[in-house]
């Protein structure tokens, strides 16, 4: 005879959704399994662990809510638990017999955020400024992941350290740390003559990069001897060179021969990007018509994993060198496409085209001048009046140098774009194509996964909105709106959850408003092909916030393709693809997507069961006609066979790689 189960009545004071922790998730309350016959005991499974609490203690609140029941006051909890970097799904359990059965009270999604760096530089020069040559010292350790590399950056300067050095004073300070007592670092040899800031660089055994920044520079007419300059993947901007090279090994006498079916694409990221989603689907296209194609990243090429299964070859700058024993024919490329006109990238194929007999294709999808601005805290037009030399100093590598970009751009054979409207800054000269972004096969329509939902707290009434990627500078504004729209959706009594993947910027974080962060699941960076779209199938509707403008009117959401996929109704400003898709048919668009328009909108689709289908099966016509990576992937092998030496593969080839395809898909 079967057994009903025991009520369960349950109260957490840890605020839920859980927010990212770092290592140590925490997690108090108390739990009953009302008219035992013995007292409740409590614990967690997180996989195929159980944890103990670490105290229990009186509630004499939940024997007031419980007076008949005699157990009622020795309920209370508090788990401390090390977890390491992820995220975790935990059941807290309770029992009523001594731990011979336990019954689950509650799921729940635990994301553990990696911890920082730690470490110091010891103190050195008079106000942050060394002005006499030193080795600088201090220590540093990670408590999470190995350290692999250190090197101290020294304005363009990559510079040795010595390592592993005895600091008993971080033991001390750190007694439950193995790693801090051989934690101490020093420069190898004395600061050489130069100046600019200087900054620890360290990489984990992982391949995580962290830098340790003492707030210092260093201004030496005299120092040790200078080494060479490093590669251009550098984090400092290296002093103008007009040559544009940055070279690091010796340049060959005369350019490598192209292989005639060879592309290199030039990413200015490592894999986890957006723009690397763009960059692996064509790839992985033009691999299937028969050409040979490589990936390069400024560093971290094993962030391909981040992309699933790839047929293309990923390295790293610094293998340029050696870039045709890459290639199956062993000569270089005929074209290289670029993504963007980015300081690294531009220095990267100066060197390239040096080594290399082979034309240049750059690719453009945001208003780079609107980052830059964003950047120096100024207008688009107090940046068009800053001087060169101004501009030389204060552009970064990550971001594009406006006039160094307009002789990038006139020197390719052409430039493709991620819409339209961005060649208003190509050169009246140069041709120009637009191809637009498309989905994975992964992301296709899902229905609702309730039951993954309620693991997360989320009840079947409840809403939930959907949205992935970074949060920064120049999507703050916008990425504002959204949250306060989920703010006034909860505030009005219509229970709503915006659940997202990608990174903060410390800025954003603390522009966040607290009210909303309970209303708020953050899942931090998820690899796009494997979880994204399990993640995207909890999702009532899709919101791109965000208005008409010098940012949005020049950008095409790598998002909106997979939000089209997945068959949501989609939320969207006049602005890029809104101007092409229609109102009430394709998706929901709104003239400024704020906080208010938002709110309104989700509110008029939750009210509405036909309009919200209507548009679930309008976002699925729209993407199936408009967003294919083989189409966009033709589209891009028209435009090099046309502008560049790229040749079209003989029929053999092409069909040895159809072959290839085909065995890869089943």
């Amino acid at each position: 005879m079967s057994v009903a189960p025991p009520e369960i009545a349950h109260g957490l004071e840890t605020p839920y959704p859980l927010q990212p922790c770092q290592n140590y998730f925490r997690l108090e309350g108390w739990a009953l399994l009302r008219g035992g016959a013995a007292p409740t005991i409590a614990r967690i499974r997180i996989g195929d662990t159980t944890h103990a609490p670490e105290s229990t203690s009186r509630r004499d609140d939940v024997q007031s809510l419980y007076p008949e029941d005699e157990f009622a006051a020795n309920t209370g909890f508090l788990f401390v638990i090390y977890l390491p970097f992820g995220n975790h799904l935990a059941t807290l359990e309770a029992s009523n017999d001594g731990g011979d059965t336990w019954h689950p009270v509650r799921s729940m999604m635990v994301p553990v955020s990696s911890h920082p760096l730690m470490g110091a530089f010891e103190p050195a020069g008079t106000n942050g400024l060394i002005t006499e040559t030193c080795r600088p010292t201090g220590w540093v350790w990670h408590p999470e992941f190995e350290i692999a590399h250190i090197e101290l950056l020294f304005g363009n300067m990559a510079l040795p350290v010595e390592t592993g050095l005895e600091r008993p004073d971080v033991a001390e300070r750190f007694p439950d740390q193995p790693g801090a007592r051989y934690s101490g670092f020093l420069l190898a040899e004395n600061l050489p003559r130069g100046k600019g800031p200087i900054r620890l660089h360290v990489t984990t055994s992982c391949g995580r990069t962290y830098f340790l920044d003492p707030a210092y520079s260093a201004k030496l007419p005299n120092g040790a001897y200078a080494p060479p300059r490093p590669p251009p993947d550098m984090w400092e901007l290296p002093p103008v060179d007009r040559a544009g090279t940055g070279a690091s090994t010796p340049l060959p006498a005369a350019p490598d021969p192209a292989g005639p079916h060879n592309v290199l694409f030039v990413l200015y990221g490592d894999f986890t990007s957006n723009s690397a989603a763009h960059v692996c689907a064509l790839a992985d296209e033009l691999i299937g018509h028969g050409y040979d194609c490589i990936v390069a990243v400024p560093e971290h090429a094993e962030t391909i994993g981040a992309q699933g299964r790839t047929r293309f070859l990923a390295i790293e700058y610094p293998d340029l060198p050696n870039l045709a024993s890459y290639y199956r024919d062993s000569r270089g490329p005929a074209v290289i496409h670029a993504w963007t006109t980015r300081e690294r990238v531009r220095l990267f194929c100066a060197e390239a085209q040096t080594r290399f007999d082979c034309d240049l294709i750059l690719h453009l999808e945001d208003n780079e001048r609107e980052l830059l601005a964003n950047h120096l805290n100024c207008s688009l037009e107090e940046l068009e009046t800053l001087p060169a030399e101004d501009l030389d100093q204060r552009v970064p590598l990550d971001l594009t140098h406006p006039l160094r970009a307009s002789q990038f751009m006139a020197s390719a054979q052409g430039i493709t774009v991620i819409i339209d409207r961005l060649r208003e800054f190509v050169p009246a000269d140069v041709p120009s194509t637009e191809i637009w972004p498309a989905a994975l096969p992964t992301f296709a329509p899902r229905p609702l996964d309730h039951t993954f939902r309620r693991t997360l707290g989320i009840a079947d009434s409840d809403t939930v909105l959907f949205y992935h990627g970074n949060a920064h500078a120049s999507n703050a504004p916008e990425m504002l709106e959204l949250h306060r729209a989920v703010l006034q959706l909860n505030e009005a009594g219509h229970r709503t959850w915006l659940l997202r993947t990608g990174r903060n910027s410390p800025d954003f974080e603390r522009l966040l408003p607290p009210a909303v962060r309970p209303h708020l699941i953050h899942l931090g960076f998820v690899k796009r092909h494997r979880d994204l779209p399990r993640f995207m199938a909890m999702a009532d509707v899709f919101v791109q916030p965000g208005q008409a403008g010098s940012f949005n009117d020049y950008r095409f959401p790598s998002k909106l393709p997979e939000f089209f996929a997945l068959g949501r109704p989609v939320i969207l400003p006049r602005s890029n693809l809104g101007h092409t898709v229609q109102h009430l048919r394709d998706a929901y668009v709104l003239e400024d997507a704020n906080a208010a328009t938002i709110a309104a909108a989700v509110m008029e689709l939750t009210a509405s069961p036909e309009l919200t289908a209507s548009l679930s099966q309008g976002a699925i016509a729209f993407g199936q006609k408009h967003f294919s990576w083989p189409r966009s992937a033709q589209r891009l092998i028209d435009f090099l066979l046309q502008h560049t030496r790229l040749k079209a593969p003989d029929d053999a080839r092409q069909r040895a790689a159809r072959a290839v395809s085909a065995a890869a898909a089943d």
